[in-house]
């Protein structure tokens, strides 16, 4: 299946990053067959990781996946052994990795990854982006999206992504909210035998169905944009209210930064909202695990408290994930899109650090 690897672009485009170093990037389209068992109801709070087998139906189906792979110009064991997997959050695409601008390049997470050494794929979802989008939106949900991750890890391992690079040995998930919560979903449905050697999560913490409430700005994505979106399913929804994303503290990102966020905004199916506080149990996961959190979040710690006693909040998360490797919480600066902000350069150290150290590697 994989042998069908699409390749956008001709040639590889050279990406000057922050720090100097040319990191070589390229478009990728990879084909994954999905089947496997969805919430008939896409308004399950528990994304059908509770439901008994009358509440379930079989979705079989390939899907086109669109990636940006990019790998540091210099090659080294590091960036020919280990692979992250970027997986973006809620009305974002790939480019939340790495905003497809000059003046935003201190806010391009692949860029300073590659710039340390390390490759990186970032995704666009099931449904999102430049992948293929289910005419039914309840088709694409977070089980949907597990699935398809869990594939495109183990062909990573076992594949070429494209001529002259040889398959990884170590693929790290690294999501951004709802990203994280496909890749929690991936490690609850496929628990030991998971394709990934560890998982950064960031943006997301355990909540209980409906603590949350509703995401900010949600509206159908026809309605919001009729001439791009206007044909779609009424349940694709998107958010006409970005500034919750970030610092509640203006002075802590471009205010550009957020006209070109709205600008570049993407959909979600609607099945990803009530299940973004999922709290199920990925009791056979056995890889380390660290979640990440922004003090300045105003999503999930900003009065919420959970942020206030990092003893407590890692000891509360630490329950969900018994046989991990490891596991630990690290409050960082930041909002709740932590590539956005001007305090992002201290997200990326911590997510670097991670990597290295879930591989195996020396961090620098």
């Amino acid at each position: 299946m994989f042998a069908s690897l699409i390749i956008l672009l001709a040639a590889h485009l050279l990406a000057a990053n922050a720090h100097g170093q040319a990191c070589e990037c390229s478009s990728v389209v990879l084909p994954v067959d999905v089947n496997t068992l969805i919430a008939k109801d896409p308004t399950d709070p528990f994304g059908g990781l509770r439901s008994n087998a009358t509440a379930l139906r079989r979705l079989n189906a390939e899907y086109d996946i669109f990636g940006v792979f990019c790998t540091p110009n210099e090659k080294t064991a590091q960036s020919t052994d280990v692979i992250q997997l970027l997986v973006h959050g809620l009305t974002y695409n790939n480019e939340y990795w790495s905003p497809k601008t000059e003046e935003f390049q201190n806010q391009s997470y692949t860029a300073y990854a590659c710039d340390r050494g390390l490759s990186t794929l970032a995704i666009d979802l099931v449904g999102v982006g430049k992948s293929t989008r289910p005419t039914n939106a309840s088709d694409a949900q977070y089980i949907t999206n597990a699935a398809a991750m869990s594939q495109l890890a183990r062909h990573l391992k076992n594949a070429s992504i494209l001529p002259g690079i040889k398959p990884f040995n170590q693929v790290i998930g690294v999501g951004h909210s709802s990203g994280s919560v496909v890749l929690i979903a991936g490690a609850i449905t496929e628990a030991e035998r998971s394709p990934f050697d560890g998982l950064v999560l960031t943006s997301q913490l355990s909540f209980q169905p409906g603590q949350l409430g509703t995401p900010p700005g949600e509206v159908s994505a026809r309605d919001d944009t009729p001439l791009r979106w206007g044909s779609l399913d009424p349940n694709y929804v998107t958010s006409d209210i970005r500034f919750p994303f970030y610092p509640a503290d203006t002075t802590l990102f471009s205010p550009r930064m957020l006209v070109y966020d709205n600008f570049t905004k993407d959909v979600a199916p609607v099945s990803f909202i009530p299940g973004i506080s999922i709290s199920s149990l990925p009791a056979n996961y056995t890889g380390p695990v660290a979640k990440l959190a922004g003090l300045r979040d105003q999503a999930i710690c900003v009065g919420t408290g959970r942020c206030n006693d990092l003893a407590a909040l890692t000891a509360l998360e630490r329950v969900l994930w018994p046989k991990a490797k490891s596991f630990e919480v690290v409050l960082t600066e930041g909002g709740h899109c932590m590539t956005l902000d001007f305090l992002a350069d201290g997200a990326f150290s911590v997510f670097v650090k991670l990597v290295k150290e879930f591989a195996g590697l020396h961090s620098d």
